[in-house]
């Protein structure tokens, strides 16, 4: 696929939509996630009412990454959207609340994706395997895998340690 055919809208264009815009696709994450079962796990799972969720500060910027989560305040790449197709990237929802969720219930602050390996860091391997578990119960298992498959490679890992690190991230599947 080309990359015409993937961007079906230009960054610059997407960079120039209302906030009022931006936010109606932001609520409607919320609202999708607020009635999922893997998000209201984890909501469960830190003791945090699931209403919580419209509270929680989020926007789009420029990033060299998909999303990120810096002091509570999650931040999705513009690039999201150029697609056309926001509803296939909620998953970063899950991935970055939990993220929210480690900043604001625990009892130290968690430690940064720049410390160590990415993907040995113990809160970014919880935010994955959450992730995961969402695209395998709203996209399929082998979606699931294929994401795990891409996200290893990305990070250059391979052999026993991507074979770990895999079961790792599916162990929620």
């Amino acid at each position: 696929m080309s990359a015409d055919e993937k961007d079906k809208i230009p960054l610059a264009q997407i960079k120039k939509l209302p906030y009022k815009t931006l936010n109606r696709m932001l609520k409607k994450m919320r609202e999708h996630l607020k009635n999922d079962d893997v998000m209201k796990k984890i909501f469960d799972e830190y003791k945090v009412d699931i209403s919580e969720i419209d509270y929680i500060p989020m926007m789009f910027d420029n990033l060299e990454v998909s999303a990120s989560t810096n002091h509570g305040v999650i931040t999705f790449n513009y690039k999201l959207l150029c697609d056309g197709d926001f509803t296939k990237d909620f998953s970063y929802g899950i991935h970055e609340i939990t993220h929210w969720l480690q900043q604001t219930t625990g009892a130290k602050a968690t430690r940064s994706s720049d410390d160590g390996d990415y993907l040995k860091n113990p809160h970014e391997q919880e935010a994955f395997s959450q992730q995961v578990a969402y695209i395998a119960d709203n996209h399929g298992e082998n979606e699931a895998e294929t994401y795990v498959d891409d996200l290893l490679d990305h990070h250059d890992k391979s052999g026993k340690e991507a074979d770990k690190l895999k079961d790792k991230l599916m162990e929620e599947v």
